[in-house]
């Protein structure tokens, strides 16, 4: 395959990976210290490359501005330039504290051999530059000499003051280790920046859903930290986020494996550390090791085929159990009884019902429905749908004898939505209306009668886009319907859809239960 040259400076090799490739101009060049930079983004995918190579480009530009400006400028440098062409400088040499070899705990013969030849290098390295550095202030030794004081017994040069203003002084500073350069996040700040930049993403989110994945992803870090650090959390999470490698990822997924031992929630929870290196990497903070750019030690990590297996599979109800249900919702309080059944006959999620505004129902036109929207108490998930649902059955009977608040901005049941914990509360009183109807059956929970509908509509032969509208359930073939692309469909055809689920009183093979 020939190479093809991308507008960005990227190139595809012969063997499909791409790589990002610019010249220096001539005159930077001895200022930069190399012709030509060079990085492998590892990466087939084209998209993935133009996204890095982005993020590189934009690097490049800066250094390229920033060293033409100490070219035919250098006095208009701003401090933190200053810094950044000291900093450029003693990477290229091989000098910073950062390039220093580090020595493992538990490390083999061979491994700690190789330390220490790297260790000598690198000592080596810095004596040289120590010895081209000049510290002495001439002008106080010259002083010193006409004053008689520099013959003196015991007399030392006088070392000049470094100037903060002058790129040779701060390289001096970088070396030593007195001016902190370090570019690559530690597991602490890139657990902060990809939390700070979640919730800039989800600004109308879930407050819960947001909250459980920011709690759960500094858990899952701090667990991952401490594990790496040998029981440490503190000393794990200062780890550069370039020394952590994918042997350390794949310990720590046995280690969730054995506290979780058939459970899905071991692989499902790597999802939050990857998230996290998968940030940090492609935001572009210089992740490089060796000149290759850092992949995410965790990516591919998570089995679907052993989550799938060993994942809490939810059953919907049989006929009997429906009917159990519901009766038991009717001894329940009033709005008790119609959580469940909104459940039973509109297959809602809890979290949608009872999160309900008082202007989402709508019983005063000739179809009766609930509207599935975002409101001011909660959002819908990611794989929720706007639709507008008609309301059938016993559900409907028991809507026009409720009073809800005259607000229409209220929650349609107070007793819920006026909760912080709103969906937690619903969850809690659904399951004890399960439990008092003595469905216990295996699988078998409040959220089956969102499968029970689903199944009571497919026994109706209703269409699939139509079902996953009614189920407000987001697919390209429901999405079309609710953004009415085409004639769309009258909603007389999902009021029938409704009253053929619920004249369907056999749905399901149930067999194998009894």
């Amino acid at each position: 395959m020939p190479k093809v040259k991308q507008k960005n400076g990227i190139k595809r090799s012969v063997s499909g990976f791409y790589s990002f490739r610019k010249q220096v101009p001539e005159k930077l060049r001895e200022l930069w210290g190399k012709r030509e930079v060079k990085v492998k983004l590892e990466t087939k995918d084209e998209a993935t490359a133009l996204n890095r190579g982005a993020m590189l480009l934009a690097e490049f530009n800066s250094n390229e501005a920033r060293l033409l400006k100490q070219l035919e400028n250098p006095d208009t440098l701003t401090p933190r330039e200053i810094t950044q062409v000291a900093d450029a400088r003693v990477r290229q040499w091989g000098g910073h504290p950062d390039q220093a070899p580090v020595l493992k705990a538990g490390a083999s013969d061979e491994e700690y051999k190789a330390f220490r030849e790297a260790e000598a290098d690198y000592l080596e390295q810095r004596e040289i530059f120590w010895d081209t550095v000049d510290l002495v202030d001439e002008a106080q030794r010259k002083r010193d000499y006409d004053s008689g004081v520099w013959g003196q017994p015991g007399y030392q040069d006088p070392t000049r003051k470094l100037d903060l203003s002058k790129v040779e002084d701060v390289t001096m500073l970088v070396v030593a280790g007195d001016v902190n350069t370090t570019s690559e996040p530690t597991l602490r700040t890139a657990t902060e920046d990809y939390i700070a930049d979640y919730l800039e993403r989800n600004v109308d989110g879930n407050p819960r859903t947001i909250q459980n994945n920011n709690n759960n992803t500094r858990r899952l870090m701090s667990q991952f930290a401490a594990f790496i650090e040998g029981g440490r959390s503190s000393a794990g999470m200062e780890r550069l986020v370039t020394s952590i490698g994918v042997n350390e990822a794949i310990l720590f997924r046995t280690w969730l494996r054995d506290k979780h031992p058939n459970s899905s929630t071991a692989d499902s929870y790597l999802r939050y550390p990857s998230a996290v290196f998968s940030f940090v990497i492609e935001r572009g903070q210089g992740l490089f090791i060796d000149g290759h750019l850092m992949r995410n030690p965790f990516y591919k990590l998570r089995n679907k085929k052993r989550e799938n297996k060993y994942s809490k599979k939810i059953w919907p109800l049989t006929p009997a159990e429906f009917a159990q249900f519901e009766k038991a919702a009717f001894k329940a309080p009033e709005q008790i009884k119609l959580l469940v059944l909104f459940l039973l006959y509109t297959g809602c999620r809890i979290s949608d019902v009872s999160g309900l505004q008082v202007r989402d129902i709508n019983l005063s036109e000739n179809i009766p429905t609930i509207y599935l929207r975002d409101n001011e108490i909660r959002r819908l998930d990611k794989n929720g749908l706007r639709s507008n649902i008609p309301l059938v059955g016993p559900l409907l009977e028991e809507l026009r004898k409720y009073q809800p608040p005259e607000n229409y901005r209220d929650a349609f049941l107070p007793q819920f939505g006026r909760l912080k914990s709103y969906r937690d509360r619903a969850q809690q009183e659904a399951s004890k209306v399960l439990r008092a109807a003595k469905v216990v059956r295996e699988g078998v929970r409040p959220h089956s009668a969102r499968h029970t509908w689903q199944d009571r509509l497919d026994a109706a032969r209703v269409p699939i886009s139509e079902r996953d509208y009614l189920l407000a359930h987001k697919t390209e073939q429901s999405s079309a319907i609710a953004m009415a692309y085409g004639t769309s469909y009258p909603p007389k055809n999902m009021l029938e859809n409704q009253l053929a689920a619920l004249g369907c009183l056999e749905w399901g093979d149930f067999r194998d239960l009894y």
